[in-house]
């Protein structure tokens, strides 16, 4: 269970690390909000005023780069340390993807609650599981 349990993890690791990377690259480079967040606010872009582009903009952006930050920073734990067989790599990505992701899903749950938007909440749960399930069988595998 040791090996199988530890490659296990590694994929889960590294598919949520590649959704991120994904997802963040979307958010990071976007030059205006996506159709989701306009059916948030009921407004189409051309409706917003020049500063609130401005800063609907930024604010994805940033969203994004954060994101990048913490996609890189799992993509080379997982295919240096972790590849290698450093235990503490393994839970490092865990905890550090889950700091990141949950509390980017209860806002993308509160979007879906309460407002017309449709945000990405599937992707969300998926990839907190699959961090999850990385962190459950790194676990085990020690």
């Amino acid at each position: 269970m040791e090996l199988l349990g530890y490659s296990l993890s590694f994929y889960c690791y590294g598919i949520a690390t590649v959704l991120t990377l994904m997802i963040s690259l979307v958010y990071a480079f976007r030059n205006q909000l996506m159709p989701y967040h306009l059916q948030a606010l009921e407004r189409s872009w051309l409706d917003l005023d020049l500063k609130s582009r401005f800063m609907f903009k930024m604010l994805l952006n940033g969203g994004g780069y954060y994101g990048l930050s913490t996609g890189l920073f799992m993509l080379v734990l997982l295919l240096i340390p972790f590849k290698d067989g450093q235990w503490w790599a393994g839970y490092t990505i865990g905890l550090v993807g889950l700091v990141s992701s949950l509390p980017l899903t209860y806002i993308v749950y509160q979007v879906k609650q309460k407002t017309s938007g449709k945000p990405p909440l599937q992707v969300m749960i998926l990839v907190n599981t699959l961090l999850i399930l990385g962190l459950i069988l790194t676990i085990l595998s020690k």
